[in-house]
């Protein structure tokens, strides 16, 4: 005669109710991690397409923005992640996800300012789209490196040859400055106003030294001439 052994419940119990410290699934955390992508990514593109205006002020905020992308790779990739990757992936995940960032940052610099540099803008938005593809093909936990020879990977660089031809082409009817913004970076001196009508029709008089000083009349003397010395 056998006897069925009860299963232990107060094994099982334990886990049955824990709950997740953090839920790395919920809407605050997602929200979390792209907003770091994206606010870092805008920062990057603002950034390097007024580059020129201020190196200095805009250098600082190309850090800051790649500093906020990097903390959204970290938050995404490791611990919103269902597994973390090893640390030879952490190293080249964040090298090639500030790679992504910068790409990132020309194409939406250049689409955006093209107006108002659309020289620069130009060449920016291409290099960006290609840099931007790789980038994103290395970082990725399922990208190979033969996802560089596919058709989508060929329709890439066509369209990154189009939009430099295209622009390139649009750059050459635009000014330079454009519509530029006031960023303080030129100052130009206001042409000199015309002449009001008032002062048109009222030439300027000469200097009061250049007429000379009208004479009083000679007083008559007694004898009825006037006081000339002959």
């Amino acid at each position: 005669m056998t006897t069925a052994l009860k299963p232990e419940l107060h094994q099982t119990s334990a886990s049955k109710h824990r709950r997740p410290a953090f839920d790395k699934k919920s809407l605050p955390a997602r929200y979390s991690g792209q907003m770091l992508y994206f606010l870092g990514a805008a920062l990057i593109a603002g950034a390097v397409v007024h580059y020129p205006i201020n190196p200095s002020l805009y250098a600082i905020i190309c850090v800051v923005g790649a500093f906020v992308f990097l903390l959204g790779t970290i938050v995404n990739e490791f611990v919103l992640a269902d597994e973390r990757p090893a640390l030879s992936q952490a190293i080249s995940l964040v090298a090639f996800s500030l790679l992504l960032s910068f790409g990132v940052g020309l194409v939406g610099g250049g689409i955006q300012h093209f107006e108002q540099f659309p020289e620069r803008s130009a060449w920016m938005t291409p290099i960006g789209l290609l840099m931007s593809y790789v980038a994103f093909v290395a970082k990725d936990s399922k990208g190979r490196w033969r996802h560089l020879v596919t058709p989508f990977a060929a329709g890439v660089v066509g369209v990154a040859a189009l939009a430099w031809l295209g622009m390139t082409a649009l750059a050459g009817t635009i000014s330079s400055d454009g519509h530029s913004h006031d960023h303080g970076s030129t100052t130009q001196t206001p042409a000199a106003p015309d002449q009001t009508p008032a002062e048109q029709d009222h030439p300027s008089k000469a200097p009061a030294e250049q007429h000379h000083p009208t004479k009083a009349p000679a007083e008559p003397t007694g004898d009825g001439h006037t006081s000339h010395s002959h």
